[in-house]
């Protein structure tokens, strides 16, 4: 029988490279939510402790201020967070009511402990947007 939260996962190309049994243990770890629009998930400088992966709906990403993107279904923030658990980089907010799947810190940590493959894909999407930030912030 098929698990909705495993084939929601596959969606995610962060997840992309896992198997069966490497997202069913992912899949044990997150939660399943449902937030309005306009809601608030992480603001930019505070502290910031849940992963999100975006199942549907449209969340507005802001740093300082300034609209960066808009994420869609099979994206995923607060990546940067779970790390280090220092403050959020930038403010998440839902565009329209949205589901997610999420995993608090000590969840995330025990889902990428034993997968270096995963682990990397965190770390990459990390760099990359970190960069791009970095560059939109310059021009």
């Amino acid at each position: 029988m098929a698990d909705p939260k495993i084939d929601a996962l596959k969606q995610v190309p962060l997840f992309s490279h896992c198997g069966d049994g490497e997202l069913r243990f992912v899949a044990s770890q997150a939660d399943e939510i449902s937030v309005e629009a306009g809601h608030t998930l992480i603001k930019q400088g505070d502290p910031s402790d849940t992963f999100y992966v975006l199942l549907d709906g449209a969340v507005d990403v802001t740093i300082d201020g300034k609209l960066r993107r808009t994420l869609g279904a099979g994206d995923f923030f607060g990546e940067i967070g779970m790390l280090d658990r220092g403050p959020g980089t930038a403010t998440c907010t839902t565009k329209t009511a949205c589901d997610f799947m999420v995993m608090s810190h000590p969840q995330f940590r025990d889902a990428i402990k034993g997968n270096p493959d995963l682990l990397s894909g965190v770390l990459q999407a990390v760099a990359e947007r970190l960069r791009a930030d970095s560059m939109d912030r310059l021009s």
